[in-house]
């Protein structure tokens, strides 16, 4: 039986659920039936990680490629050479599938893919690259494009049902089918987790008497880190034991750092940078957080719930698709700094309710990375199926 031939596509292999979910992807796609690519721009603290890919069966590290002009910003000349480089690739490699993730490699990928003669093309939404916070004309700009390149995409891939109904809204799907796909991970790293809690908390001199705020997360805009700091504050001036706990880093650390010790509250915060194997730290957190402005489905609100925290999330589209206001947390509207201060405070001094919250049982097996390469696989050899027919 030929083998589909897939290639892979981001922009960048960053710490985040897209990334992962990419990389997951590839090295657990069945290599009896796939024969995979991966492609991506430089950098990117995961890129070490794409060494794993062989296990899987790949022959040669040409199996991943770096795009040294693919970048995250807007570069209309690396942009063109991104797009002329992809479509000698893929004229090259003759792939069946092209599958793109992330918003830049989403545009010139699923255009360029095309252009080469591509049979199918595949987009996995991780959020769009649009949101409510951007200037109203970047924003409509932006929209434009994602409704222009809907027209190369034969199918689209959601992590969360608030993407399909935006994509629906905008008019994106009347050309294409989709499908809702979680964004997977390694979810047996997660089930039954053993871990030295007192060592990890000496480690980062955490002390007995402290009740952590855990938020996993880069240090973007998006993440809304600095409307954190504004809540650490309000709830510092009612209780100093309670300390903060960010799992991640990004350009804006030294900003918020600054602003940290601006604010005279350095000291209650941890910021250790990221962390690979974010299953051995859930485990201290006393409460989950997140401060997020937009997202397409945190990958970290489903791994805080596997090991059963409560979470205080911003009330946005995929936040609220998982932490559900009153039974496994709160949520609260993005601006409301004061009340997002108040439940820190509440959920610290009642013990029985964040207990009640966090032992609070759903269904989180969709999330599983096995359930994800599965229904990619299917999706695969359906589009694959079809063309033979």
């Amino acid at each position: 039986m030929k083998k589909t031939r897939v290639v892979h596509l981001i922009t960048k292999l960053e710490l985040g659920g897209a990334q992962r979910n990419t990389i997951f992807t590839c090295e657990n796609l069945d290599r009896n039936k796939f024969d995979v690519f991966l492609m991506s721009g430089r950098g990117g603290i995961l890129s070490p990680d794409i060494d794993r890919m062989n296990i899987g069966g790949n022959d040669s590290r040409e199996r991943f490629l770096y795009i040294k002009d693919l970048v995250r910003e807007i570069n209309p000349l690396k942009d063109f050479k991104t797009y002329r480089y992809l479509v000698k690739e893929f004229t090259r490699i003759r792939p069946d599938i092209v599958h793109t993730h992330s918003s830049k490699a989403g545009i010139i990928g699923r255009i360029a893919a095309k252009k080469a003669g591509v049979p199918f093309t595949v987009h996995s939404v991780h959020g769009f690259s649009f949101s409510p916070y951007q200037h109203i004309l970047k924003r409509t700009i932006f929209k434009k494009i994602e409704k222009y390149v809907s027209k190369f995409t034969d199918h689209f891939i959601f992590v969360s049902k608030s993407d399909k109904a935006a994509a629906e809204e905008l008019g994106l799907l009347k050309r294409s089918d989709s499908s809702l796909i979680r964004s997977g991970f390694d979810y047996d790293k997660f089930k039954n987790k053993k871990t030295d809690i007192s060592e990890i908390r000496k480690k980062y001199s955490i002390k007995e008497s402290d009740f952590v705020c855990g938020i996993i997360a880069p240090f973007k805009p998006q993440k809304g880190l600095h409307n954190l700091i504004q809540i650490a504050e309000n709830v510092l001036k009612r209780d100093r034991r309670v300390l903060f706990f960010i799992a991640g880093d990004g350009d804006l650390r030294e900003e918020l750092e600054l602003e940290l010790e601006i604010s005279g509250i350095r000291d209650r915060f941890r910021l250790p940078g990221f962390i690979h194997n974010i299953g051995e730290i859930i485990p201290i957190f006393d409460l989950g957080v997140s401060t997020a402005l937009w997202e397409g489905l945190p990958q970290s609100l489903v791994q805080l719930r596997l090991l059963k925290k409560a979470v205080i999330a911003t009330d946005i589209p995929g936040n609220n698709e998982i932490i559900k206001d009153g039974l496994n947390g709160f949520t609260v509207s993005v601006g409301n700094l004061v009340e997002f201060a108040d439940k820190i405070i509440y959920l610290k001094e009642k013990r029985g309710i964040r207990r009640a919250f966090a032992s609070f049982d759903e269904d989180l097996k969709a999330w599983d990375g096995k359930v994800m390469v599965r229904s990619q696989e299917e999706l695969y050899l359906s589009m694959v199926e079809k063309k033979r027919d």
